[in-house]
């Protein structure tokens, strides 16, 4: 029996073996829009307003993470005007992310946020000028690559950043954690070794589009049989067209920050994987794998909180997704992985994943090298043995933070997207054939909700899934699509429907959807009965980011 396949079988044994570890689980109460947070309908930063007025339309995602007294903010794709031209046109729109912060000596008490009061967060701008500054990680970062991350040591910030890029080969021997080469594939778009545009993968043949070799020689000459290295072991793959090219791995880069210019990045590490291209991160203060099984029940031995510097081994989590939108039907579902890294000490750091990859006799949670090996967590604490699958096609972005007053880890991931055709690239779902390919119409989009679970341990198991907040029925101009919601539809024209996003992409018939939860783990307080956790999202049509509260039961 391989080393993979003892771990695995002693997981699944104590898991089977285990009593729950808690008698109840939190549960969701109320969720209150306090309103928008950046983009339309939310209030400037004086600095963004005077002497330039900032050329700024929305944003998305907002990944916030603590650095000395600021709050940073990291967002993805920024347009500068509603119909959807990118930022920084000085750099011939290579880069379109952004960034912002807010001063947490301003806004130090989250129970004062309130609609017409939410923190305002001042956005990265060129100096001299209306431009708003553009994320630069040494990698072109055009549309679809965006930041997935940021944390600090103290001194230092690190960025996380996906670039759509995956790793091509001749033999396995080319891939790198574990990964095997699918010489089948090809590939759509620029070659995948130079940094500009998206490079999709293709089945060899499946298209006229389709490059079948992605290897060149010294010459230049095409390298044949060449294709992309794959992770057979992800709960992605699966023999077919839509299920080989999502197991592809691809380049997230870990960046170092400029302490002399905010949107500058070193990248330090390329980290090519398939089971964290969705990847959540936070820091800890004290993680020591050896003696997790010792903790008590509730985990207290291990430092949870935010690295601070007091810890003795302080690491930066990650929980992996293997892609954002899941096919269960087709035993395609998302899994979610679990790993650790050193938090980075400044320069010349390392970045070495440790992968989660089951429990042993004694219940330690044991660790390996390799990302091949990592096993996917337990998704339902409620029944015995491991249940690996999501129950959700719709993950998108993830997020977990530690809350100390409940002394669990919350995860607030989920939301929707939209499925209208794009005649002729995407005549089948539009945009969600992109996640999805010719199993598009397969997927659950459900009622659009945010959604969340807790759990003890890093690794879980996690409880089922509660919503947090839905959508709601795109058919029906009502809750979220209705007067006073959050997201557009074309059959709401009242004052209060939420407003449109005419980029020249959108469809007349767009309607919102959800993506991107964030918490916002420094505004966490206990409230009454529980906790009242503070947390952004994203929406679509608008584009733009909202605050919310959401309070959580013991």
């Amino acid at each position: 029996m391989t080393y993979q396949k003892s771990s695995l079988f002693t997981y699944a044994l104590m898991s089977l073996l285990a009593l729950p570890v808690s008698a109840s689980e939190p549960t969701v109460g109320q969720t209150i829009v306090l309103g928008p947070f950046t983009g339309v309908g939310a209030t400037l930063h004086p600095d963004n307003v005077s002497p330039f007025p900032i050329a700024y339309y929305g944003t998305d995602l907002g990944f916030t993470y603590q650095h000395q007294d600021q709050l940073r903010l990291l967002f993805g794709d920024t347009m500068a005007n509603p119909i959807g031209d990118p930022i920084e046109a000085s750099t011939g729109r290579k880069f379109d992310d952004s960034f912002g912060s807010i001063s947490l000596a301003d806004w130090p008490d989250p129970t004062t946020f309130a609609p017409g009061h939410i923190p305002l967060i001042k956005l990265g701008q060129n100096p001299g000028s209306t431009e708003m500054a553009a994320i630069n990680p040494g990698h072109a970062m055009e549309g679809f690559k965006t930041p997935v991350g940021g944390f600090s040591n103290g001194s230092r910030e690190f960025g996380l950043f996906f670039t759509f890029k995956p790793q091509g080969c001749s033999t396995d021997a080319d891939c790198s954690n574990g990964m095997q080469c699918d010489n089948g594939l090809g590939f759509a778009g620029p070659p995948y070794s130079t940094d500009e545009g998206v490079t999709f993968g293709c089945v060899d043949g499946s298209a006229e589009a389709c490059v079948a070799d992605t290897l060149a020689d010294a010459s230049g000459a095409a390298v044949a049989g060449s294709g992309f290295c794959v992770d057979r072991g992800s709960s992605v793959w699966a023999d077919s067209a839509i299920g080989r090219t999502n197991a592809m791995g691809v380049k997230l880069l870990v960046g170092l920050r400029s302490l002399d210019n905010p949107k500058m990045y070193a990248t330090v590490h390329e980290w090519k994987t398939n089971r964290f291209l969705n990847v959540a991160l936070r820091t800890v203060n004290d993680f020591d794998p050896a003696t997790a099984a010792d903790a008590a029940a509730d985990g207290s031995r291990q430092d949870y909180r935010p690295a601070d510097g007091s810890g003795k081994n302080p690491r930066v989590f990650l929980w992996g997704r293997p892609g954002f939108i899941g096919v269960k039907s087709t035993g395609r579902d998302l899994a979610m992985y679990f790993a650790y890294v050193d938090l980075p000490a400044g320069p010349g750091y390392a970045w070495a994943p440790q992968y989660f990859t089951g429990l042993d006799e004694k219940g330690q949670p044991q660790f390996s090298a390799r990302e091949n090996e990592a096993a996917a967590v337990d998704l339902d604490s409620s029944l015995p043995g491991i249940q690996a699958t999501e129950a959700y096609d719709v993950v998108n972005q993830v997020s977990v933070a530690w809350v100390g007053e409940l002394n669990k880890w919350v995860m607030f991931y989920g939301g929707g997207l939209v499925n209208l055709p794009i005649a002729p690239v995407l005549p089948k779902c539009g945009v969600l054939e992109l996640f999805a390919g010719q199993e598009c119409d397969q997927v659950v989009i459900g009622n659009g909700a945010f959604r969340m679970r807790t759990a003890d341990q890093p690794w879980g198991p996690w409880s089922p899934p509660q919503d947090i907040i839905a959508a709601g029925d795109p058919a029906v101009a009502a809750g979220q699509y209705g007067v006073g919601g959050m997201l557009r539809h074309p059959a709401c024209t009242a004052p209060g429907c939420a407003p449109h996003t005419p980029a020249r992409e959108a469809s007349p018939q767009e309607y919102g959807f959800f993506y991107s939860a964030n918490i916002i783990e420094q505004w966490t307080r206990p409230a009454g009965d529980g906790v009242d956790i503070i947390w952004n999202a994203s929406s679509w049509d608008p584009y733009r980011i909202t605050l919310l509260r959401t309070h959580i039961k013991r």
